[in-house]
């Protein structure tokens, strides 16, 4: 098996932070374009396994500096407690801070690579980390922690978010209908930031054709307009991932969506956050017989998990219908929920 690390640099601004389920049915449908039907069938088969063979994370940012700094999905276990918040009760102005400052740290969705490789270990807590970003040590940018050292060569702000109006066109009188305004959310990242996620597939899966394929198109929402265009490339990780997971977790944290099989994780240990998502059939390659996929819901990034067995992948894909091609042929539609984990030590007071 390797494990590959996608950069991401993009050409344009993005409608929404790519999840690893947009990431995987943007390579399956490359596959299909670059290899057949019959390749893709092969390399879903795959991902059927127990455990699956096919593991993407979803995209995070990441600071193209010497040396680069990568963002991890924050660990629940990170967010500060009522009871954490309540140690600072004793003078009140250091209270109000605390109060203040723990919500800051929950609104957080990224910490540095140096920071998630100490949480790993269960040397950074939620307390250890509340303390260190009220005395200035761990610095905030843009929803990401890192350190104040780190925080130097970065730029001030790494994306701005903004909602662009558009107008409804009638097209009975081909012109912009009167008071039919939408927005589009979109997000400009600063220069030297760009978007990386990780793969882990077996040794003959065709990267290197399907990243040339998806430097000619995009991928994520509002396509046809020009958003979410990248430059991909790719190097090996397994020796920068294994630095960063510990070898003796006790736990795992999640970097992509999962929808977890039956019995895989102890659920009075785990902590979690879950989503609930009507994602669309893929319109672009042939016709669906309906517009929306059904309600999914799936184990959010961060989410920190206590597996019964440990494994290089969680989760299934999920059949959610069937999809016809131009041609009338009817296939299979899957959505991914494969998790993509690393090893943590969670201390003993939060297990």
């Amino acid at each position: 098996m390797a494990v590959w690390i996608v950069h991401l640099r993009p050409k344009s601004s993005v409608a929404a932070w790519l999840a690893s389920d947009t990431i995987f049915g943007a390579f399956f449908w490359a596959l299909k374009h670059v290899h057949g039907d019959t390749e893709v069938r092969k390399w879903l088969q795959c991902c059927q396994d127990d455990p699956p063979q096919i593991a993407i994370s979803s995209a995070f940012p990441f600071i193209a500096t010497d040396p680069p700094i990568h963002f991890l999905p924050k660990p629940i276990t990170l967010n500060p407690t009522a009871q954490i918040v309540a140690k600072w009760r004793i003078e009140r102005s250091k209270l109000l801070k605390a109060m203040k400052m723990a919500k800051e740290v929950s609104k957080a969705n990224f910490v540095s690579e140096s920071l998630f490789v100490q949480t790993a270990k269960g040397e950074l807590t939620a307390e250890k980390l509340l303390e260190q970003v009220m005395g200035g040590q761990i610095v905030l940018k843009s929803g990401c922690f890192l350190s104040a050292e780190e925080a130097k060569a970065t730029p001030t702000r790494f994306w701005s978010t903004m909602d662009t109006q558009h107008t409804a066109v009638d097209q009975v009188l081909t012109s912009a209908a009167e008071g039919l305004l939408y927005f589009d959310t979109e997000h400009f990242l600063a220069p030297k930031v760009w978007l990386y996620f990780l793969l882990r597939c077996p040794d003959d899966f065709p990267l290197e054709a399907v990243l040339r394929f998806l430097n000619h198109g995009s991928v994520g929402g509002n396509r046809t307009v020009g958003k979410g265009h990248f430059e991909w490339s790719a190097e090996p990780a397994g020796q920068w991932l294994s630095n960063l997971e510990a070898q003796n977790g006790n736990a795992i944290v999640l970097l992509s969506r999962c929808i977890p099989k039956p019995n895989e994780f102890d659920w009075q240990k785990s902590l979690y956050r879950l989503i609930s998502k009507r994602p669309k059939f893929e319109s672009a390659y042939g016709q669906p017989m309906r517009v929306y996929k059904g309600i999914v819901r799936q184990l959010l990034e961060g989410s920190v998990l206590c597996p019964k067995q440990f494994k290089p992948a969680y989760g299934q894909l999920l059949k959610v219908g069937d999809v016809q091609d131009w041609s009338g042929t009817s296939h299979p539609v899957f959505h991914n929920g494969i998790g993509f984990p690393l090893r943590v030590v969670v201390p003993d007071e939060v297990a």
